[in-house]
């Protein structure tokens, strides 16, 4: 994000957390439900419009206005089962949870000083 991409930026560091939440509230759950997953691989997509993180538009939103989680799983339940499995990942993830309903977030000048 108008860097030289030698390192993931604020708003890249989100996915990640994101992603690995998911993924492991899957293996948890699955394990839970004693299914055996052999393989899962993960990827996070996303739209993102510079133009209103840089303030050029406020019909534009600056942060993120589309998240697509991909998934790759290799589990001991047939294929017609995997989105069933896939689908443990959001249901039970809190920073899904988090990311995806509104939460009161306050920010204000610390009157205690530096």
């Amino acid at each position: 994000m108008l860097g030289s991409d030698k390192a993931p930026n604020p708003v890249e560091y989100l996915l990640h957390p994101l992603a690995a939440c998911v993924t492991t509230s899957m293996v948890y759950q699955a394990t839970a439900k004693g299914i055996r997953i052999t393989e899962v691989e993960s990827r996070v997509e996303v739209k993102l419009d510079l133009r209103g993180f840089l303030g050029l538009s406020e019909d534009v939103p600056p942060g993120y206005e589309d998240i697509r989680m991909l998934f790759k799983v290799k589990a001991d339940v047939p294929d017609d089962e995997l989105p069933d499995v896939v689908a443990l990942g959001p249901k039970f993830s809190p920073v899904f949870d988090s990311v995806t309903r509104p939460i009161a977030v306050s920010v204000r000048l610390d009157s205690n000083g530096v």
